[in-house]
């Protein structure tokens, strides 16, 4: 198991072409953790990575990818995560359980399993997933894969407004999913209500869930300091730092 990154940094080429992949560096250009940015229905990788830019994490490689497939018409311009988008005949909306398969296979076998730790040599505890809305759902998903789930947890994932699909398998609670999870949400979100089944899913799928709801009613992105405050102390407690350690220094594990 890979105890450092190889020393040089992943490039766009790296990663399969149909998720246009944007990536970010710190500062230093020696990024010891990587964050998986996944936009929302709709969006793109290049109007998302604004935010993920933006955020400007320490130590931290961020790389921003597109969702594969397009919005059907009339429903588009604009990407999806899932193959086939299948809308709830009862209430005309968009089904949120739409199959995400290709999207997580595509991230979890070739983003994560064959570029970020077999060819770039990164810790799997060292691989966080940040989703918004069907982004959320994939981030939620990716964890459970089995080219995953037979590794050592990874470092973390952040989903605001994002469930976890009728079709991610689910665990027993002998064998619940170590990777820490936070999920945020609006007050009138699906997740926020009494005895929520989305939220419930997702804590007996995953051993470590933690859950905040925000004063604001929808699940948009956080505006403003208080907002992101929960997501920011999300990682400071798991994005790992190298600064101040000699570049030839040995982790013992």
């Amino acid at each position: 198991m890979p105890h450092q990154p190889s020393g040089a940094s992943p490039t766009a080429s790296d990663f399969p072409l149909a998720l246009k992949p944007i990536l970010h560096l710190p500062p230093d250009n020696k990024p010891t953790n990587v964050v998986i940015f996944l936009p929302g229905l709709g969006d793109t990788s290049a109007n998302f990575s604004s935010f993920s830019r933006a955020l400007n994490l320490p130590d931290a490689l961020a790389i921003t990818l597109n969702p594969p497939f397009p919005l059907p018409f009339p429903l588009g311009p604009g990407d999806q995560w899932s193959e086939d988008l299948h809308v709830d005949a009862a209430t005309g909306e968009l089904d949120a359980d739409s199959p995400l398969t290709k999207s997580v296979d595509l991230i979890a076998q070739e983003v994560i399993s064959k570029v970020l730790i077999d060819k770039f040599r990164y810790r799997p505890d060292h691989i966080h997933l940040f989703g918004f809305g069907q982004g959320g759902s994939v981030a939620l998903t990716v964890p459970l894969h089995p080219s995953i789930f037979s590794l050592p947890c990874l470092g973390g994932v952040i989903s605001v407004g994002g469930a976890l699909p009728l079709s991610a398998p689910l665990t027993s609670t002998k064998s619940q999913n170590k990777t820490p999870v936070l999920i945020l949400s609006g007050s009138k979100s699906p997740l926020a209500s009494v005895g929520s089944s989305p939220l419930n899913r997702i804590k007996s799928t995953y051993e470590f869930v933690t859950y905040h709801q925000w004063k604001k009613a929808d699940d948009s992105l956080p505006k403003n300091r208080d907002e992101a405050l929960p997501m920011m102390q999300f990682w400071a407690r798991r994005l790992r730092s190298r600064r101040g350690v000699p570049d030839d220094a040995i982790e013992i594990t």
